[in-house]
């Protein structure tokens, strides 16, 4: 594990909050005149209403790879399918549609095999000055290490227990997707970005059909909110930035 400098910009909360503070970094960005927006993954369910991206002029493009989910999403959605990890498709996206302001993803980047590529394509769709505005979930909790060690019939079949009403997986990789150590922030900083947030949360709802395991979890969550270890976080939602 690799111990974080003071003055980073890493911080640790509850899970309860993630998509809270999700939210409220895009609304930040969107405040600082953010108004050219590629929600990559989005697919059937993108990260904005199309009634806010209307009543705020905002010019929204939801880049999937692939075009059922597309065509799952809401009439009236700009679309564009390909794959973020394709070169010459983030290449047409951006003559058709960017550069972008701000580019989001929610529970994306835990299927892409490929961190590096990943972020490096990201960083390509953002203008100098855009931000990238992530949420995923992390190794080493054990629900997603889990889900990454079994074979995917196996981790299906817990997945339906776990969740009902469930009806779709993907495969999921978790490639760079960790909660902020040291070592994350650095590999971030190798392809180019600014960190301006990186929180770590613990906790994950796994637990909550067991009463005494669901009580112990909460315990342990309450106290590694106080006495974090990166490694053992949940979830995340990061920001970057593309310097200016």
């Amino acid at each position: 594990m690799s111990a974080v400098a003071a003055g980073e910009p890493v911080s640790y909360a509850w899970v309860g909050d993630a998509e809270g503070l999700y939210r409220e970094e895009i609304d930040r960005a969107i405040a600082a005149g953010a108004r050219r927006i590629c929600d990559v993954g989005g697919g059937a369910s993108p990260a904005l209403r199309l009634a806010r991206i209307e009543k705020e002029g905002l010019d929204y493009v939801v880049f999937d790879v692939s075009g059922g989910e597309l065509q799952e999403a809401p009439e009236g959605y700009e679309t564009f399918e390909g794959s973020i990890l394709d070169d010459a498709a983030v290449a047409a996206l951006l003559e058709r549609h960017g550069p972008f302001d701000l580019v989001v993803t929610r529970w994306a980047a835990e299927h892409m095999p490929d961190g590096r590529h990943f972020h490096a394509n990201v960083y390509r769709l953002l203008a100098p000055g855009g931000r990238a505005v992530h949420i995923f979930p992390t190794l080493y909790a054990l629900p997603f290490l889990v889900n990454r060690l079994l074979p995917d019939r196996t981790s299906w079949a817990l997945l339906l227990k776990a969740y009902e009403g469930r009806t779709k997986k993907f495969p999921a990789y978790y490639s760079w997707c960790r909660g902020p150590s040291a070592r994350q922030l650095a590999r971030l900083r190798s392809v180019g970005y600014e960190i301006e947030r990186y929180v770590g949360f613990y906790g994950h709802g796994f637990y909550t059909a067991v009463e005494p395991v669901a009580a112990l979890h909460r315990r342990i969550v309450r106290w590694l909110v106080g006495h974090p270890v990166p490694a053992l976080t949940s979830f995340a939602v990061v920001v970057l930035r593309r310097p200016s």
